[in-house]
């Protein structure tokens, strides 16, 4: 039972990031696409119909030509998580990656799985930093908000949905290196953004925060979370619409609030506890970066797509 247990634990620490669940990516683009301008969303409404999968972002939609066009923008947003199970495409960021066939209009059939985060690494207990990994999160942001004018903006259009929102995940963001977790050459190694790092003995520290915007996929659920975002945090004065502070202000989060414990918590032998206190402040600063998240999305199509 043991021996079960311990390969049980490890496939669920190991397992991949999915940031805010695809549930939290499109609560995101439902709050984003409701503050753009009649024009605007012609735009992007035209750049999400020239896309392949179009049909799919629309299966199951029930409505007229407008709730069709918004519910197309919201499920696009979590395409760059859908295809990670998508044969069409493969992983290239294995060693022994196997390009598949480019399909056109696609430019390339890559999964892209290094932006979806950024590693800007830290260690409470002294360990010696890497350097963050490229490409990342953060030198792929930029080239998707200039690419949206391209004739690939359908392209880049869907990948910033995504991406835009995987980086309010503050786990997103950072990755934490201690002394306590190590690889098999007894070396310290990264955490990947909390998914190594054991919460109550069964889940990990990032699997908790991507489920912190809910889990159920309901489009009644969808729009009441976005309405009650907008309610609860207002639009701020100033939006910065550079992806390095996003990805600063995340990476800063997540040490002062997501590793709100010590450096030798969240092992097997050692997992965090999660308080009431923790629960209550991580559900805070969730709803804070997606609502903000929203914003800045809604404030970066506009001014390239106005």
């Amino acid at each position: 039972m043991r021996r079960i247990m311990a390969v049980v634990v490890f496939l669920v620490v190991a397992a991949p990031a999915w940031a805010w669940h695809p549930v939290g990516h499109r609560i995101i683009a439902a709050m984003a696409y409701d503050q753009l301008s009649g024009k605007t969303r012609m735009r992007v409404d035209e750049l999400i119909r020239r896309h392949p999968d179009y049909a799919k972002f629309t299966e199951g939609v029930k409505g007229n030509a407008r709730h069709m066009a918004r519910w197309a923008f919201i499920h696009a947003a979590a395409w760059g998580d859908d295809i990670k199970g998508d044969s069409r495409f493969y992983d290239d960021t294995r060693r022994d990656a196997k390009p598949t066939r480019t399909l056109a209009p696609f430019p390339d059939m890559r999964r892209h799985t290094n932006w979806h985060y950024v590693n800007l690494y830290f260690s409470p207990d002294g360990v010696p930093l890497p350097k963050p990994p490229a490409p990342s999160a953060q030198t792929e942001l930029p080239k998707l908000i200039a690419g949206l004018e391209s004739d690939l903006g359908w392209y880049h259009l869907v990948w910033l949905l995504h991406v835009e929102g995987d980086v309010h995940q503050p786990l997103h963001c950072t990755a934490r290196l201690t002394k306590h977790l190590r690889d098999r050459a007894g070396r310290p190694t990264s955490d990947l953004g909390g998914n190594l790092v054991v919460v109550d003995g069964y889940t990990n520290l990032h699997a908790v925060w991507d489920d912190l915007l809910g889990v159920t996929r309901d489009e009644a659920y969808i729009d009441w979370m976005a309405k009650r975002l907008k309610k609860e945090h207002r639009k701020p004065p100033a939006l910065s619409l550079d992806p390095n502070v996003w990805i600063e202000e995340g990476s800063a989060l997540a040490r002062e609030k997501a590793y709100a414990f010590p450096a030798d918590v969240g092992t097997r032998d050692n997992p965090f506890r999660r308080t009431p206190a923790y629960e209550a402040g991580s559900l805070a600063v969730a709803h804070e970066r997606a609502a903000l998240a929203a914003y800045r999305l809604a404030a970066v199509l506009s001014s390239k797509l106005p």
